[in-house]
This record gives C-alpha cells, structure tokens and sequence, in this order.
C-alpha cells in the first residue's frame, strides 16, 4: 500500500511552461505552412504534441522508446461460459506470444517499433519458464463475482503495486512510451461491469460481444454482470472497492502501469475496451493520470464509448477494431512517432539556419 500511496502522490500536472514554448514552435509551423495559427494545420497533432511535452517537460520532444506491456490473467466468471473460448485460451496465447511470437501483440509491437513486455499476473495455470516472461502471479485467476468479490483489496493493491514497479523498472530502462495490452477470458464482462459500476448505466447498455459471441452468450454475459453487480453493490468513489469486487488482476496491473508512467512523466498511449477499463480504475485514484494517457482509437465494444466519455477523451482512431492485445494502441504509437517527427523535421525548417 505504500508504493500505491507514494505513486498517486508523486502524479503532478502536465508542465505549463514547455506546453506555451512549444504551442509557439506549432503555431511557427503554421504560420511557415501559409495556414495562420488559429489554423492549426497538422490538426489534432498538435494537441498530441503539447500534450506530449508537457508530459516529458521537452520542448521539442523526439519520438520515445517504446514499450507495449501486455498483463494475462484469468477470471473466475470465464468458467460460466461466457466467452466464445475456454479459460485455457489464455495459457496458449501466453506461450505464443513468447516462443513462436506469433501473436497479434508481437505483429504490433513489430509494426510500431516497441519491445514487449508480457507479465502473468493470475493466469489460472502453471506456465513452464518460458522466456522473456515477467512471473508476478497473485492467483490462479479472480473468483466468479457473481458468488463474491473477484478478489481481496488486499490482492487490488497487489496487483496496482505490480504495474506500478514494472513501468518504474522500464522507465530506468530508457522507456518513455508505453501502451496497454491484456490476455485473459472472461476480461471484457470484467470491464463491462467496471464501467457499469462507475457509470451507472444498465449491464446492457455496455456489455458487448468480445470475441464474437452469440446472441444466447450475450444474454448469459449480460447476467454475469448483472449478477456481479447486485451481489457486490461496488462504490463507484472508491476505484480499489470497484477492481477487488469486479476486476481482474491484469486490469489491477495495467492499472499500476498507467499511475506509475505518470508519476515517471511518462506516456501511456491506451488501447480499446479493457485497457479502458484500467484507465478508468487509474483515473478514480487519480485524476491528474488522464494527463498522461492518449486514447488511440474507438472499439468495437459498446461500452468503449461511455470509458472515453468519462475520461473526456476523443479518440484518434476509428477503424472497427475488437482485436484486443495493444493493436489500436500500436496504430496510436505509430501517430505518436509521426507527429513528434514532423513536429521536429518542420520546426527545424522554420528556424533560420544561423539558429539551427
């Protein structure tokens, strides 16, 4: 509890100063471009790249190095069978993603230039040592919410405390840019309940089809979360009471990345549905975090919406994507990369050359 406590107080707001110097080198930009700066000829670039100084204090930021951290575990609900896949799912993508790296995190992480970091955090099995994997279980999975709480607020603050010491040990790494991915059955009636629980909207206006159920499923799915709800009656003021009744560990952990980039002055560049839902816990213990966050884009999942609404975001992205596993966040990082270069390339061509 104290790195938790320690962490939320160490989160300030974005840097003022570096954000006014280099609004001016965009707005010199825009003025070099015939455009004027009220203008603003690289559009929502440029809200990313002042967000992204005030974040690191740089006035003219490179593009970071880049990490995608991806959190596997599983849920008690999964055994319900509420997924269009078997809860051992979770340990077969876990060891693809390590020994043949054929997942569609590693086909990401490849595309946008970032290394991945893969933790189990509560897979509902033993995993042989495989290599490159950060062993931080807490448990075999949650418990099945609609029986009780998915897990202890003691195993919440576990799992926060998790992500937080990962993203400080990538920081010292050389890692300024991170992004969000999950792995685990059951995650998205999870997250659906997380954001029913803080929004106060009806199971059914946020409970999706994840992996592509059937009608039948869904109506099963939207049960568990009902259950979930009624059963634990979580308070949405308190985040750690919501995640131990509703969360999994790997929310819990993605979480704690989040908090613990944002008290390194480090990006978190969010993904869809789930890696919303870590947003939202990260948030409600404390709100300068969204600072720190980009969202990428708009998930397929009905409930993606309402996680944006609340964190007062736009996305960037809308392609109908549902893949999960930091592929949305990829495409953000990749724009991340693009602006800041251009930012640079642009500004560096504006500047007379006796300056440069």
């Amino acid at each position: 509890m104290q790195l938790l406590e320690r962490t939320l107080s160490e989160i300030r707001p974005l840097h003022e100063e570096t954000m006014k110097k280099t609004r001016a080198h965009v707005n010199a930009i825009n003025i070099m471009t015939s455009c004027g700066e009220e203008l603003q000829s690289l559009g929502r670039l440029e809200e990313m790249i002042v967000q992204y100084a005030g974040i690191t204090k740089e006035e003219c930021p490179k593009p970071p190095k880049k990490c995608i951290v991806l959190a596997a575990a599983d849920h008690g609900i999964a055994r319900q069978g509420i997924s269009a896949y078997p809860i051992e799912t979770t340990i077969q993508m876990t060891k693809s993603y390590l020994l043949t790296k054929g997942g569609n995190a590693n086909a990401m992480a490849n595309f946008c230039g970032a290394d991945l970091v893969v933790v189990d955090v509560g897979i509902a099995g033993d995993l042989p040592d495989l290599p490159g994997l950060i062993n931080k279980k807490i448990a075999y999975g949650t418990m099945d919410f609609t029986q009780g709480v998915a897990m202890s607020r003691k195993q919440a603050i576990q799992a926060l405390e998790i992500g937080i010491e990962i993203a400080g040990e990538l920081v010292r790494e050389g890692y300024r840019c991170f992004s969000l991915g999950e792995m685990g059955i059951g995650n998205t009636a999870s997250s659906a309940a997380i954001v029913a629980a803080f929004s106060g909207l009806p199971p059914e206006k946020v409970t999706g089809r994840g992996t592509g159920i059937s009608d039948s499923r869904l109506k099963l799915k939207i049960k568990v979360v009902k259950e979930g709800l009624a059963v634990n009656r979580p308070n949405p003021k308190d985040a750690l009471d919501v995640l131990a009744k509703l969360g999994g560990f790997e929310t819990g952990a993605l979480a704690g990345v989040i908090l613990g980039a944002a008290a390194n002055r480090a990006v978190v560049v969010i993904d869809g549905f789930n890696a919303g839902a870590a947003a939202l816990i990260a948030f409600f213990l404390n709100s300068l975090s969204k600072s720190y966050i980009i969202p990428s884009h708009l998930s397929s999942e009905i409930g993606h919406v309402k996680i944006l609404e609340i964190l007062g975001m736009k996305p960037y992205i809308y392609m109908g994507l549902r893949l999960g596993e930091a592929s949305g966040a990829s495409l953000g990082i990749d724009i991340l990369d693009m602006a800041l270069k251009t930012m640079n390339d642009l500004y560096l061509s504006s500047v007379p050359p006796s300056l440069n």
